[in-house]
């Protein structure tokens, strides 16, 4: 069903950084408005937006998060949204704007719809939002549409029935003008509705599929790039498609997710492989079962299978490293290999997350903890005569929104208590220890 567009049928913070580098985002979701078709799903959307950029993957502080919802504690007037726009991109550093509500055309632009906006003035209109981007002094923007038409930023006025362009004179070269550093993510061409599935905006619950790391790459490293890439495979030609524009020269990491290889085991490339093309001769003293095993081999095989299961490495005769190992037979770089491989090479790899957690104890996934809180508790009550609220006395899948993003976000905050991070320069790595073992080149299996 379309998600965004029924406007004419009712005329009626989580704070922190990483290495040092400082993130603000208003994140809007709107369900109710006074003069026009409610929403549904919008505010759970940008509760679960908020809860997914607060923080990394292992809990270390990301954005700097506001969130404006309708309903909520203030009305979400024009002046009101307008003014908290304004203290965004008032920011010198990295912003990041999320509205989901309605998208409602007019004859001079789209407009992002306030809770108290009427057909002659639905709200803010979309290009004004891109002049206040334009001007700011942030180093980086992303604006993240979630409603309908919102692939019309940063393009002239049209009618979304006839296509036909505004006059040219009530077009200003501001309004279609994307400065360096700000970048668009929209649901949806700007002549086209967006939708929603099961209750959430079907744009950001793959957004936020790609945040917790379906889009990452293999360092763990979500961009608006990869992040577009990833809603864009899983929208079909027949559907809403989403819409993508730049103008930066450098991808910064929205977020970051468990790397499938650490920076410093990626570091460790060319000590294995003198040359990218080079291959790997393992032998059984690196297979842990064998009698043979060799502890530091052990250990070397161990990143070989991370490298592995990233598709940074394969096998060259035998079909698994097990039987490459008991058969003493090479391995070698693939070609996203060869190219991590020359990052690391050139020193290129510096600034990736530390991920403390990969050296303390396993943090626990903090949705999974609050489920188990959930059903236990529910489980539990009776035995002590107490009785829970008939809404919440449900399986956590009909638990309602806001009261499961709320248990997630305390859950992840006590996580974060109970697993600090630890300052990895503190860290010995046993595994620099290893001793340089032979090289077969590719003439030396010929």
């Amino acid at each position: 069903m379309p998600k965004r567009s029924k406007a004419s049928s009712k005329h009626g913070d989580c704070r922190g950084e990483l290495h040092k580098v400082r993130r603000r985002a208003l994140l809007v979701g709107i369900d109710h408005y006074a003069h026009m078709t409610d929403l549904a799903g919008c505010v759970d959307d940008a509760l679960a937006l908020q809860q997914m950029l607060s923080y990394h993957a292992d809990h270390g502080p990301n954005f700097a998060c506001r969130t404006l919802l309708s309903p909520g504690a203030e009305r979400l007037s024009r002046r009101v949204v307008l003014a908290a726009l304004e203290s965004l991109f008032a920011f010198d550093d990295i912003v990041l704007f999320y509205y989901s509500g309605h998208g409602i055309p007019s004859a001079d632009g789209i407009y992002l719809t306030t809770e108290d906006g009427v057909p002659s003035l639905p709200g803010i209109q979309m290009n004004d939002v891109l002049r206040l981007a334009n001007a700011s002094p942030a180093r980086e923007v992303l604006l993240v549409l979630d409603c309908c038409y919102s692939g019309a930023l940063g393009e002239p006025p049209v009618s979304v029935a006839s296509r036909a362009p505004a006059p040219e004179d009530t077009i200003t070269s501001d309004a279609i003008h994307v400065r360096e550093g700000i970048t668009l993510l929209a649901a949806s061409r700007s002549t086209q509705p967006a939708v929603q599935v099961n209750g959430h905006g079907m744009f950001t619950r793959l957004v936020i599929g790609g945040l917790s790391g379906g889009a990452a790459d293999v360092r763990g490293a979500v961009t608006a790039a990869s992040l577009y890439a990833y809603v864009d495979q899983a929208l079909g030609p027949w559907e809403q498609r989403p819409v993508y524009k730049s103008n930066t020269h450098q991808l910064w990491p929205i977020r970051y997710c468990q790397p499938d290889v650490s920076d410093e085991e990626l570091r460790r490339l060319p000590e294995f492989f003198a040359r990218p093309e080079d291959l790997y001769r393992l032998d059984p003293t690196y297979e842990r079962t064998h009698p043979a095993a060799i502890k530091e081999h052990v250990v070397i095989f161990d990143i070989f299978a991370r490298y592995r299961n990233a598709r940074l490495l394969h096998t060259v005769i035998d079909s698994a490293l097990y039987w490459a190992a008991i058969h003493a037979t090479p391995v070698t770089l693939t070609p996203l290999g060869q190219f991590y491989w020359q990052l690391a090479k050139d020193g290129l790899l510096a600034g990736g997350p530390t991920f403390a957690h990969q050296r303390r104890p396993h943090m626990p996934d903090a949705e999974a903890v609050a489920r188990l809180f959930h059903e236990t508790y529910e489980r539990l009550a009776p035995a002590f005569d107490y009785h829970t609220r008939q809404e919440t006395a449900v399986p956590w899948e009909q638990v309602p929104e806001r009261n499961k993003r709320l248990m997630i976000a305390v859950t992840a905050e006590v996580l974060a208590m109970l697993f600090p991070q630890q300052d990895a320069r503190a860290e010995v790595d046993t595994a620099k220890t290893v001793e340089p073992v032979e090289r077969a080149t590719q003439q030396d299996t010929q």
